[in-house]
């Protein structure tokens, strides 16, 4: 699975679920505010005055890509973070929506509007609102991933691999192999990679 590949589907991932984000926020009004959803209510506490729909609009589809940005990076660089099928993805898209609440959307809400902080309904609302982002973003991620039965090949003995990334640590070992390593048991001859050999045996030496 390619990383820039990754990284951009989870940015666009990030951008669509921040939509949907945005649509449910809306079922959800910050009361006193007209029938703003919070991103806006809050750039009407940061005293953004008449622009504060286009600013909390802003604000909030800015957080959705940086959030996809991050998370593509993560799952593309760390290995037990690789997405090797929708469901992993969708798992954790949702924990990574969850953080997002913990990390940025909960400590925003406690400083711009306390008072809210004391209604359940606002703050489960925005739980579920988070998670629906997460899932929309591991969902749009997971089409980076590879199709089933598809496979990365090396070219140098023939081994199959689920991801690019092991392909590429895979190839190391053919960086630091001298010429002609691997030697047939049977004969002493010597074969560039491991799939000259296989083929040799085969001939030369059935079982």
């Amino acid at each position: 699975m390619s990383k820039s590949r990754t990284v951009s589907f989870a940015i666009l991932g990030g951008f669509v679920g921040a939509l949907v984000m945005g649509a449910i926020a809306y079922m959800m009004p910050v009361p006193m505010t007209g029938g703003a959803p919070f991103f806006v209510a809050a750039a009407m506490q940061m005293g953004v005055g008449s622009m504060s729909w286009v600013a909390g609009w802003m604000l909030h589809i800015i957080t959705g890509l940086a959030a996809g940005a991050i998370f593509g990076a993560l799952v593309a660089s760390v290995s037990v973070l690789h997405l090797k099928n929708t469901g992993r993805a969708l798992v954790l898209g949702g924990v990574a929506g969850v953080v997002v609440w913990v990390v940025f959307f909960l400590p925003m809400m406690a400083v711009l509007m306390p008072s809210l902080m004391g209604m359940g309904s606002m703050v489960g609302g925005s739980f579920v609102a988070h998670v629906i982002f997460g899932l929309v973003l591991g969902g749009v991620t997971s089409l980076a991933v590879p199709k089933s039965g598809s496979s990365y090949k090396c070219p140098a003995c023939g081994a199959t691999f689920a991801t690019e990334s092991e392909l590429k640590e895979h190839g190391k070992n053919h960086m630091s192999a001298t010429p002609q390593q691997f030697k047939c048991p049977a004969c002493g001859a010597s074969f560039a990679s491991q799939q000259e050999l296989m083929e040799h045996k085969a001939k030369a030496h059935p079982m």
